[in-house]
């Protein structure tokens, strides 16, 4: 048995596997569907080398049509797997006429696949039922890279808005399948693409489950132990940075009054307001259930007053369009080796800053009372 078969069989068991866990954990996720439907896609599409490996030199008619089928179906498929990833990374939202920029190629390859069992475009299967590339070949793989290349500008386009793993990571993997397609365009060996193909999606999925335990998934944001170990990073490297804590007034209110769909809608309009101002240059976590936390490096020479006085102009702004306004106390403390004050002690400081801030804001609210 050729090389590549054992390959591609080993290669569908994970993909088999993360198949199944998506199903369990993500049941009723529609980027989670289109995550299966590319797998599933792969698997077939290493079914189909596997047939045509098995087919390879086999004597008979039924032998040479299977191989002619195995071999239009698998280039017929190829750019669908980049395609179905753009629809999970929320081009299914696009309109009409921006999805034929996707729909026109994938269909235009579909017609050349089929036609290339009597053209030879793609590939033809030589009388001794071998395999033999066509004049056309590169199709395909422009086709394939004219997905990857919208996946790289989307990848670009969502990495602020949503939980996505980091920038390294996601571009090992990325860069997975586009080497292996660039070594089999330049060569006619056996380079195992779509076997590549189900190890970046096997490593994806890990990759961006692993980077959700970081997050809170409720606001989209880092969570405690994302902050607690950027604190000990922090503080073990001696940086120097400004914490800004945050308190949801009366959430336990709104929850009990309107209901936990609104509370919720507040707590997520409050970290789109921390996120846009201050990232990329810090980072927002949710630290309880309606307090937030922002570290900001000092390394800029960043002004926390500033970032205070802008953050109350954008609740007051999002306040404009409200039924509920946002009441929300906040406080800010900086951390100084040369004052011997730690980044915990910082952090603990704005802590009391903020407290401080909720109770002036209750006094101001009974004096108008």
């Amino acid at each position: 048995m050729q090389t590549v078969v054992i390959v591609n069989v080993f290669s569908m068991f994970p993909l088999l596997f993360t198949i199944y866990l998506a199903k369990r954990h993500l049941s009723g996720s529609r980027q989670n569907w289109y995550y299966i439907f590319a797998s599933v896609i792969t698997i077939m599409l290493l079914f189909m080398e596997i047939i045509a490996g098995l087919m390879s030199s086999k004597a008979g008619n039924i032998a040479l049509a299977v191989h002619y089928l195995s071999y239009a179906l698998g280039y017929a498929l190829t750019p669908l797997v980049p395609m179905v990833i753009l629809f999970y990374l929320g081009c299914s939202a696009w309109s009409f006429t921006k999805k034929l920029w996707l729909f026109v190629p994938m269909v235009v390859n579909i017609l050349i696949s089929i036609l290339s069992m009597q053209s030879g475009w793609y590939f033809t299967i030589l009388t001794s039922n071998t395999y033999q590339r066509g004049p056309y070949f590169w199709f395909v793989t422009a086709f394939s890279a004219y997905y990857y290349g919208w996946i790289l500008i989307r990848l670009l386009q969502i990495n602020k808005t949503r939980v996505v793993p980091s920038k390294f990571l996601l571009g090992f993997v990325y860069t997975l399948p586009i080497v292996s397609t660039t070594i089999q365009l330049a060569t006619r060996d056996e380079i195992y693409v779509f076997s590549t193909v189900g190890v970046s999606l096997l490593l994806y999925y890990l990759i961006v489950q692993e980077a959700r335990f970081d997050y809170d998934m409720q606001t989209q944001v880092r969570n405690r132990e994302a902050f607690e170990q950027e604190l000990l990073s922090r503080q073990y490297h001696e940086r120097d940075s400004a914490i800004f804590m945050f308190d949801v007034n009366n959430l336990k209110s709104t929850n009990d009054v309107w209901g936990h769909q609104e509370g919720d809608s507040l707590l997520f309009c409050v970290a789109q307001i921390l996120t846009k101002l201050f990232e990329p240059e810090g980072k927002v976590f949710r630290i309880g259930g309606d307090e937030f936390a922002v570290i900001l490096p000092l390394s800029k020479k960043p002004d926390p007053d500033l970032f205070q006085q802008k953050f109350l102009a954008s609740v007051a702004l999002a306040n404009e369009s409200r039924v509920h306004p946002i009441s929300i106390a906040y406080g800010y403390a900086i951390s100084d080796k040369a004052e011997g004050i730690s980044l915990r002690k910082a952090f603990h400081l704005a802590d009391e800053a903020m407290y401080r801030n909720k109770n002036e804001q209750r006094h101001i609210l009974r004096d108008h009372c």
